[in-house]
């Protein structure tokens, strides 16, 4: 396990990296995953089910991703759903484990209740969590159109508008992850979305992976904003 505790945005997170220990089936790996999670976190006097803002679940194959996601969404109910993501990357593992996690929880802010929004009728993923002064979208997808181009242009124009519920446009945008397919150039997606003149990218990452949910998507986008 990897663990870090870090300031971001003027809030203090921690953040987690689990692989699972390997050998075991993949359902009891991913329920491993989240215990040695559980019990991390409360050393710190954090808890699953009241300080995480975002997960990203990882699996070796895509059996493996959707088994660890399927628990993720046993273990996060109700007010402790979170901002999710997950993917198929054999790339993560430096281990013999089939199932990996990353996960963010940040320490409750000075003001400002915890909000899940939800989708009608409701997803497995939220439509975004705020908290305090913070926002968390889950990443976004799209599965419906042929290129990289076409997919980022479609989730960037659905998060505008999540976003904007939230009372926040781009500029209060003050992190973005972008999961690539491995397939796809990386300098060509970032050129790509500077010419959209819309995404503020002063604080992003780009990784690459080798699937998501299901097959023809190129890219999982996560923002997280500042209201």
């Amino acid at each position: 396990m990897r663990q870090k505790a870090f300031n971001f945005a003027g809030q203090r997170f921690v953040s987690l990296a689990v692989e699972a220990e390997g050998g075991g089936t993949l359902e009891c790996q991913s329920q491993a995953l989240f215990e040695r999670a559980a019990a991390a976190l409360a050393a710190q006097g954090l808890a699953l089910d009241k300080n995480v803002v975002r997960s990203r679940v990882f699996g070796r194959t895509r059996e493996a991703r959707d088994v660890v996601s399927g628990v993720r969404g046993k273990v996060f109910e109700g007010s402790a759903r979170a901002a999710t993501s997950g993917y198929i990357a054999p790339g993560y593992f430096s281990s013999a484990a089939d199932v990996g996690l990353d996960l963010f929880a940040m320490t409750a802010p000075a003001i400002g209740s915890r909000k899940v929004s939800e989708h009608t009728p409701v997803q497995p993923f939220i439509r975004h969590l705020t908290w305090g002064p913070m926002v968390f979208l889950a990443g976004m997808t799209c599965e419906t159109l042929p290129t990289l181009r076409e997919q980022y242009t479609d989730v960037l124009a659905r998060a505008g508008a999540l976003l904007a519920e939230t009372g926040c446009d781009w500029k209060n945008v003050v992190h973005v992850a972008f999961f690539l397919h491995r397939s796809e150039d990386p300098t060509a997606l970032l050129d790509g979305v500077v010419a959209t003149g819309t995404v503020p990218l002063d604080n992003c990452e780009v990784e690459q992976v080798d699937g998501y949910s299901r097959p023809g998507k190129l890219i999982e986008i996560e923002i997280t904003a500042k209201r």
